[in-house]
């Protein structure tokens, strides 16, 4: 059997553009889901943050439940959940089928998405970084290419018909993970008594507390983005598009200028730069400034989890795994307050409010971090 190659990892790629994209698309077509289901936009954005919140609990659930099987059975397995769930919530007539479509489609991801990055692995040790980083373009490229074009695209088939294209999608992307040649190795389940132990770390929670509130800070505005931008669809995907290219530059450019500037300077320069570009959006009242703040804001915006990450490096050595599922437990965990919270804002203050209080909020979590002694 011949080695696997880079092009082994075309379909995780595809997996992980999937499943960025619909998260994508719903997001940029918020006005048309609460006029389709007749709920306020403040409610549906409220609703999407099921599926960040169910990812929290059900990645480590399902770690755990699906320890011993195959690697390449659990990525097929998580593809055509994923799929069934974006055909719920497709067919949604209430928020109530959205809500359960938004959990089935968060299970599959749960399922997936950890064993493609342990799948993608075993190129090799030597590869390890540039197969994580190649799978993580994928999510990437769904917010510069996926969600303008799927918001443009539902603007004339329809929201319902896009998320069951994406779902046909992801049944394609499970026929092709059964052709991969990378290695099938046993889901390796996560341990507990490891788990709570380190839970246990004052800097630990330190680290977690700091990663919740800046993406709560981002995501209380990024929710309802498309409430933010106008009813303009094609204002909606510029803005999408250029926050796309923001995000990609972000995450390509983070883990260089967090190896050559070091973390601690990088976390401080991301968070200071996201307050400053959630405030002058608040006063952006036209299309360039909209967009400047928006690109300002993708770039320095994702440069903070790899500085976070190298930052979980350099505290606690020989728990990597650990401590990558731990800090993406808190970014949807986050995701999922943000979304919450900034409905509750938009219902009590209006529009205008989301920015400024995701500016807030970043603001707070800078002095938070400022506060604490070096470590």
């Amino acid at each position: 059997m011949r080695s696997a190659s880079w092009w082994s990892l075309a379909p995780f790629v595809v997996g992980a553009f999937a499943m960025a994209a619909e998260s994508s698309v719903l997001t940029g077509v918020l006005p048309l889901l609460a006029a389709d289901l007749h709920a306020d936009p403040s409610h549906v954005g409220q609703a999407l943050a099921i599926y960040p919140l169910t990812y929290v609990f059900g990645a480590p659930l399902l770690a755990t439940l699906a320890g011993g099987h195959s690697q390449r059975a659990a990525c097929t397995a998580g593809l055509a959940v994923f799929a069934a769930g974006n055909l719920i919530s497709a067919s949604a007539g209430s928020i109530a089928v959205l809500v359960v479509g938004r959990l089935v489609a968060s299970l599959g991801a749960c399922l997936y998405s950890p064993n493609a990055g342990a799948r993608a692995t075993t190129l090799g040790p030597r590869r390890r970084g540039r197969a994580l980083s190649i799978i993580a373009s994928g999510s990437t490229a769904a917010a510069l290419v996926g969600g303008p074009a799927g918001v443009a695209l539902a603007g004339l088939a329809g929201w319902r018909m896009i998320l069951v294209f994406i779902a046909g999608s992801a049944v394609v992307i499970a026929v092709a993970h059964q052709f991969s040649r990378l290695t099938d190795a046993p889901v390796i389940g996560l341990g507990f008594r490891a788990r709570v132990r380190l839970l246990g770390d004052r800097r630990l929670l330190a680290i977690l507390a700091l990663t919740v509130a800046v993406v709560t800070a981002e995501f209380v505005v990024y929710t309802y983005i498309s409430v933010i931008v106008g009813d303009d669809p094609r204002a909606v995907a510029l803005a999408l598009a250029v926050f796309g290219i923001g995000t990609t530059a972000g995450t390509l450019l983070g883990g260089f200028l967090v190896d050559r500037f070091g973390w601690r300077r990088m976390l401080v320069t991301s968070m200071a730069v996201v307050a400053t570009a959630l405030l002058c959006l608040a006063f952006a009242h036209t299309e360039v400034l909209v967009c400047a703040c928006l690109l300002v804001w993708g770039v320095f915006g994702w440069t903070f989890t790899p500085a976070q990450v190298n930052r979980l490096f350099a505290t606690f050595e020989d728990t990597g795994a650990l401590l990558i599922t731990l800090n993406g437990s808190a970014v949807n965990l986050a995701i999922a307050t943000g979304g919450l919270l900034g409905g509750a804002v938009l219902d009590a203050a209006g529009t205008s409010a989301l920015p400024v209080v995701g500016a807030a909020l970043a603001a707070g979590a800078l002095f938070m971090f400022a506060a604490r002694r070096p470590g």
